[in-house]
């Protein structure tokens, strides 16, 4: 069909009112998208002068953000951004991300990577964050529930963001709680498992309780919904399963924590600190980590819950949480996005792992290991026999007897390592190792056993001769000195925080000392923190100078 010229002025002349039109519309149908305080003042301020300074659309892509096709070039933005992102180039994603957010405020994949790309990915050479960007993190995640306050997504975002990253409990259960009260299609699993987790990590176990009791509800509803697709039935069946254990679970601990983490444990905790050279610390010290030994807990049921921790002593598995900062520092979040960071600020973070905690008592067993040391097997796990060096045998005093020379000399926690050792009960047993009544039955056997005493021996097992018990060690260097731009070290003045945060450690471990430290204390370095329901945790704050820190040469800075 041809058109004449007249027709085809006439149809220029719409598609351009059209286009304006469009234009017209976009301009106030904008405001309405929920985002007055986010949005640039005019699209022209991003559009043609960039976003921070630091990046501006395409003319093309100007003019279709103008014309009213906003989300298509959001899409355009994003499949550059990924471009971006995989080939490396961090520093260009989040000017990306700023412009993407701003044509398409809906679009919260995009806010959740932001947020995720701040708080995760900018590292240094040892791949620790930039703990400068997780303000900036935040406020991102803020942004993204002010345009988008109906849909669960952002706040499970910020509730995640703050449970793994910020170690921020409080802040999670809020961010989730208040996700389940703006989308009743929330998901359970995502948002109700995550948000009793973190309500049990803040030390209020009642309301965590109160919360698995909830989810449960919950899961039960939509596997009984009508149309329930059987994709949708099987997760919520599976999530019903592991909501009702952790329900039952939190309860009996509960109750047999009470006891178990009574009388507390002065853990002793020591620090040594070592400037090796300029912007290189090593950190090291001791303390006394202690827990179930193995498998060594009795759960019961909730009806008749069992005896909780049935053998104690020192483990593995605690970390030391160490933070180096300037003097006073406190994250702040603004109300308002922007990755623009104070590059003088300097923040360190980091864990350092427990290891090589040992206990041996006068007629227990042990293991002679010779030069080096390493994890006992199950059954000694289950009952406190650890592996010592030669040089630690002779250093504690020991003593070298094998176990078939020495089977008087075995105390009634002896008795009870050689038969479980010798004869070790079944996986499935209902308890590691045997009552006081099979004990005797057992080790009468054994002392007529002269196979198996002698593979005993082979194996070298010992009768210790005393008493001693061997701290937990953690050890780590950290190197700052490759990485100026994260570590400026501007200030004169800054502080070394060493803790132990008892609300992060594990099951095992939580067991004797409490979730919030209540079989805990350190005569020199228990701190009560009462904004965390009354957490009690070892922290050591270590003032430390520039000079300090970035002076040349090896210097012991802590001692002990």
């Amino acid at each position: 069909m041809a058109f004449s010229t007249g027709q085809k002025n006439q149809l220029l002349a719409t598609a351009a009112a059209l286009v304006l039109a469009v234009a017209v519309l976009q301009n106030r149908i904008d405001p309405l998208r929920n985002q007055p305080a986010l949005e640039p003042k005019s699209a022209t301020n991003v559009a043609l002068k960039g976003v921070g300074g630091t990046a501006r659309l395409p003319f093309e892509y100007t003019l279709g953000a103008l014309t009213g096709f906003r989300q298509v070039i959001a899409g355009l933005l994003w499949v550059r951004t990924d471009t971006f992102f995989h080939s490396g180039n961090y520093d260009a994603v989040l000017p990306m991300i700023r412009m993407i957010t701003w044509l398409d405020p809906n679009w919260m994949d995009v806010y959740a990577t932001g947020a995720w790309h701040l708080m995760y990915n900018f590292t240094d050479t040892d791949q620790r964050s930039d703990r400068r960007y997780l303000g900036p993190g935040v406020a991102l995640l803020n942004e993204g529930i002010a345009n988008n306050p109906g849909v669960y997504d952002m706040y499970k975002e910020k509730g995640w963001n703050a449970f793994d990253k910020l170690k921020d409990y409080e802040m999670s259960s809020e961010a989730l709680a208040q996700g389940e009260s703006a989308d009743e299609k929330y998901d359970v699993t995502q948002v109700g498992h995550l948000r009793a987790h973190a309500l049990e990590r803040a030390g209020r176990i009642d309301e965590s309780i109160a919360q698995w009791a909830s989810v449960i509800d919950e899961h039960k509803k939509r596997i009984s919904a009508k149309g329930v697709s059987p994709e949708e039935k099987g997760r919520n069946e599976s999530g019903l399963r592991s909501s009702q254990e952790n329900w039952r679970h939190l309860q009996i601990r509960k109750q047999v924590r009470a006891d178990d983490t009574q009388p507390p444990i002065d853990v002793q905790f020591t620090a040594k600190v070592t400037r090796l050279k300029s912007k290189v610390l090593k950190i090291e010290g001791t303390w006394r980590c202690w827990g179930t030994a193995g498998k060594s807990f009795d759960m019961g049921t909730l009806e008749n819950p069992g005896k909780g921790v049935l053998l104690a002593g020192p483990t593995d598995g605690a970390r030391v949480d160490v933070r180096l900062q300037d003097a006073g520092y406190k994250m702040q979040t603004s109300d308002t996005f922007s990755f623009d960071i104070d590059q003088s600020i300097t923040i360190m973070q980091d864990q350092i792992s427990t290891r090589d905690g040992k206990l041996a008592e006068k007629g227990g067993l042990f293991i002679a290991a010779g030069k080096s040391a390493n994890t006992s097997d199950r059954p000694g796990q289950n009952t406190n026999v650890y592996q010592f060096t030669d040089d630690q045998v002779k250093q504690y005093g020991l003593g070298t007897v094998p176990l078939s020379k020495g089977l008087a000399q075995l105390s009634s926690l002896g008795k009870k390592q050689a038969v479980t050792v010798a004869y070790p009960p079944a996986y499935n047993a209902p308890t590691p190792f045997y009552s006081d009544a099979e004990t005797a039955t057992k080790f009468a056997q054994l002392r007529s056993d002269a196979t198996k005493l002698a593979e005993l021996d082979k194996k070298n097992y010992r009768v210790s001769q005393a008493t001693t018990e061997k701290p937990g060690e953690y050890s780590r260097q950290f190197d700052m000195s490759k990485d100026p731009t994260m570590y400026s070290f501007t200030k004169d003045k800054y502080e070394l925080i060493l803790s132990l945060n008892p609300r992060i450690f594990p099951d095992n471990i939580q067991d004797r000392f409490g979730g919030s430290g209540e079989g805990l204390t350190d005569k020199n370095y228990l701190f009560t923190d009462p904004d965390k329901k009354n957490l009690r945790m070892i922290r050591r704050v270590i003032t430390l100078s520039k000079e300090d820190l970035v002076g040349e040469g090896e210097k012991v800075l802590v001692a002990k």
